[in-house]
């Protein structure tokens, strides 16, 4: 197939990208590798429960993004969850009805995405990108221009795999990128937890878990269910080890932070590329235009919170549009 854009990855950027282009009248297609959009807009559905497991909440510091999270509200899509855990320190936090990856799943509407989509190369030809997947199970794509979301580990095994020529400032600037490791342990309980008004607990300096969240309380799940966030040393140090073994090894502290509740079930989610170590101040990256726009996105670029991966995905539209004209 042939359109103007493809864009690597149906995350926030992905997807905001994705709508501004598409209004600006470029064919536009999301390539995505899972079965579903979001990203670390993640929930996840245990029985009955419902658990936010990737990011759990949002804040709106910059204009272009305040003005995003005021048509949100007002479609009835976000609505604000508190100021502060433990102490309100005037900043509203939002949460997402239905969960965070209902707003992934708003902003895919009307949007061609290809889901179950594993790229695996990015090619340049004389005239314009090919875009190809694993498997076989979809023909490559040309386009224009290309949009790379995915963590940048994977972007440039997608370069490599296609033979790009990346400057050696750009190639040297994304080498350089390193990654959080999150578990997330998700864990529906037999009634309400301790876990203190507003239903969450950060303490992103604590050894075990930086952030707990009581679904229920939150507004996401019919019945008590818990999200643990384990920290990013403790994280690292348990990630080869199974789910059972993750789960037994933190048993005492879970249940700690659940009482007097008991755990019914436990599940455990992996996030490789939880967020950059460092983010770059830059909010997205052309790394190449030649045959066409190659431009590097997401949450490495100009934040690593919610707000900074639809940053970036403004700015690499922006990009993309003024490169091709739009």
């Amino acid at each position: 197939m042939s359109t103007d854009v493809v864009i690597i990855g149906a995350g926030l950027s992905g997807l905001t990208a994705a709508r501004i282009l598409t209004e600006q009248n470029l064919s536009v297609l999301v390539a995505e590798k899972s079965k579903g959009v979001g990203g670390r807009l993640a929930t996840r559905r245990i029985k009955s429960a419902s658990l936010d497991h990737g990011a759990q909440f949002f804040t709106a510091r910059t204009d272009e993004f305040k003005a995003a999270v005021n048509v949100w509200t007002e479609a009835g899509i976000v609505d604000e969850w508190c100021r502060g855990f433990g102490h309100e320190d005037g900043y509203p936090r939002y949460r997402v009805r239905g969960g965070m990856n209902s707003l992934a799943k708003a902003l895919a509407v009307d949007i061609n995405v290809a889901k179950s989509q594993k790229v695996s190369a990015i090619i340049p030809t004389p005239d314009c990108w090919s875009v190809t997947y694993d498997a076989g199970t979809r023909l490559p794509d040309e386009a224009r221009a290309v949009v790379a979301t995915a963590p940048v580990p994977q972007v440039l095994e997608l370069t490599s795999s296609g033979a790009v020529v990346l400057d050696d400032d750009v190639a040297t600037e994304l080498e350089a990128m390193r990654y959080n490791k999150v578990i997330a342990i998700l864990m529906r309980v037999d009634k309400s937890p301790n876990i203190p008004t507003p239903g969450a607990i950060q303490q992103p300096d604590d050894p075990t878990f930086t952030f707990i969240a009581d679904n229920q309380v939150k507004g996401i799940s019919s019945e008590p269910a818990v999200t643990f966030h384990v920290s990013h040393q403790l994280s690292d140090e348990l990630w080869d080890k199974s789910d059972r073994e993750i789960v037994d090894a933190l048993s005492a502290q879970l249940s700690s932070y659940c009482q007097p509740a008991r755990p019914i079930e436990a599940q455990v989610k992996r996030w490789r590329y939880a967020g950059p170590v460092q983010p770059t101040p830059k909010l997205c990256l052309v790394a190449t235009t030649k045959p066409g726009p190659l431009v590097i996105a997401g949450d490495g670029f100009g934040g690593s919170k919610v707000e900074g991966a639809f940053i970036s995905g403004l700015a690499a539209a922006a990009e993309i549009a003024s490169r091709l004209g739009a």
